[in-house]
């Protein structure tokens, strides 16, 4: 796989919190706090298809069960219950990681990958991974820190800065050490999150009450006035994706002080990603893929599991 271009990432989390199947009780896939909701979800027209359509793949039933999204080009990372997969457009999905294990959180910075979770089959580990180091590609992992203490739901990383919400107790831990230390910055009740790509000391979190906006790297937060209701987030370049809570797809280009509405998704949303122009999320039991900003979608792989 080639060196990954991209920073910002969006893990999968269910929009209403639910058990993991991960053999032991978890607080749900979110990232600790419950998801934003609307008086009235509307469901919208179908998913138009987009200028280059692709042909959509169907899921098999070791990976089905998806928690995150994350876009590098043409290649979609995806990480779930059975390990960590990668897919090309129109191809069969390929296992990446060595141990399928419950890839709850994932993140990337350059050639670093990070994860978080559950052990898989036959892996002598707690039931809380903390936080997990690849440096080759997803292939191996090793343990970095916080083994059998946290359970990361969603995790970013940027340059030497990693991010993550605890699964357990809603905390938003930070570390400025590749994940060798942390700083506890408390619990702001964020459901989802990401960090500015050129700078890490900007956050933007999604909230029950609205979206918020951090400058000094998730210490405290403030409301975004005027801002629609967002639940997932991505950020790519100097653009930030969302998917709201009426699924309509939001971006922005003034790090989420103004929302333009782009397109508009088939069922539930569950996770988001976006490099470019190229924009993927997983809305009720199919991967919808972007080419054009959100604008439209077409179905990029289909037969997912229910959450």
């Amino acid at each position: 796989m080639a060196p990954p271009r991209l920073i910002p990432l969006v893990l999968a989390s269910t929009l209403v919190v639910g058990a993991c199947a991960s053999g032991t009780a978890d607080e749900g896939e979110g990232g600790g706090s419950a998801a934003p909701s609307a008086s009235a979800t509307t469901a919208g027209p179908s998913a138009a298809v987009p200028s280059e359509p692709i042909a959509s793949v169907t899921a098999s039933a070791e990976w089905s069960h998806v928690h995150n999204l994350t876009v590098d080009g043409d290649l979609l990372l995806i990480g779930t219950h059975g390990g960590l997969w990668s897919q090309l457009p129109g191809q069969p999905a390929q296992l990446v990681s060595e141990q399928p294990f419950d890839v709850m959180g994932f993140a990337q910075a350059g050639p670093t990958m990070y994860a978080s979770g559950h052990p898989g089959p036959g892996q002598d580990a707690p039931s809380d991974l903390g936080l997990q180091t690849s440096e080759d590609a997803g292939r191996t992992w090793e343990s970095t820190s916080l083994l059998g203490e946290v359970d990361f739901h969603r995790l970013r990383a940027q340059d030497s800065i990693v991010a993550g919400l605890s699964a357990h107790d809603g905390r938003f831990l930070r570390s400025a050490d590749a994940g060798s230390t942390w700083s506890d910055l408390g619990s702001p009740g964020l459901f989802d999150f990401v960090l500015d790509p050129s700078d890490p000391e900007i956050v933007i979190g999604t909230q029950q009450s609205g979206p918020v906006r951090s400058s000094d790297g998730g210490q405290t937060f403030n409301a975004i006035p005027d801002a629609p209701l967002l639940a997932f987030l991505a950020w790519t370049g100097t653009k930030v994706y969302s998917i709201a809570t009426d699924n309509t797809v939001q971006a922005s280009t003034d790090t989420g002080v103004t929302w333009e509405q782009m397109g508009q998704l088939e069922g539930q949303p569950q996770a988001l990603g976006a490099d470019g122009d190229r924009v993927v999320a997983l809305a009720g039991s199919t991967i919808w893929d972007s080419t054009d900003g959100g604008r439209t979608f077409a179905p990029r792989i289909t037969g997912l599991d229910a959450h």
